[in-house]
């Protein structure tokens, strides 16, 4: 799996469970997040409603200032809480999805190798693309805004980042 920006708005990307649409929108009605730059983020997986995350940056430095905050929204109906933090330790760099009582957390490994863990164990890696052994709802779209929002920089070492 893939994930690219395609456009200003949104994108869309196979993913093996269907297709996965990015819908990127300004908030409405709330001034606060409009004068911060926020966008209302809406996942579709094969014309499903998947999540929301209604005040999320655009990708890049203001989706990881709002992620090191902590980034809240729906998944399928439940509550989706996305957390990060830099660190120079690696044991403290992480990124971490939390919905359902279910806990994705993202970790880089090497230089450029990402790896996403739940329940103590690997389940999918990004070498060329993300490889995942048993896709499910949940880790997809983790994955998904995980690339979207560029939020890899949260968990890369802090002194190469910028190299």
């Amino acid at each position: 799996m893939e994930f690219t920006m395609a456009g200003e708005h949104g994108t869309t990307a196979g993913t093996p469970l269907g297709a996965l649409v990015l819908h990127r929108a300004r908030p409405r009605g709330d001034a606060a997040a409009l004068i911060e730059g926020l966008e209302v983020w809406r996942l579709e997986l094969d014309g499903r409603p998947l999540a929301e995350l209604p005040r999320f940056g655009p990708p890049g430095p203001l989706a990881q200032r709002v992620v090191r905050r902590t980034a809240s929204g729906t998944f399928e109906g439940a509550e989706l809480r996305v957390s990060g933090q830099g660190h120079l330790l690696r044991s403290r760099r992480r990124v971490e999805f939390r919905a359902g009582g279910r806990v994705l957390r993202f970790v880089r490994r090497g230089l450029e190798d990402a790896e996403l863990w739940e329940d103590g164990a690997p389940v999918a890696r990004r070498g060329r693309g993300w490889r995942m052994a048993e896709p499910d709802r949940f880790r997809v779209c983790a994955v998904a805004v995980y690339d979207l929002a560029a939020l890899d920089h949260l968990v890369a070492h802090p002194v190469l980042r910028n190299l």
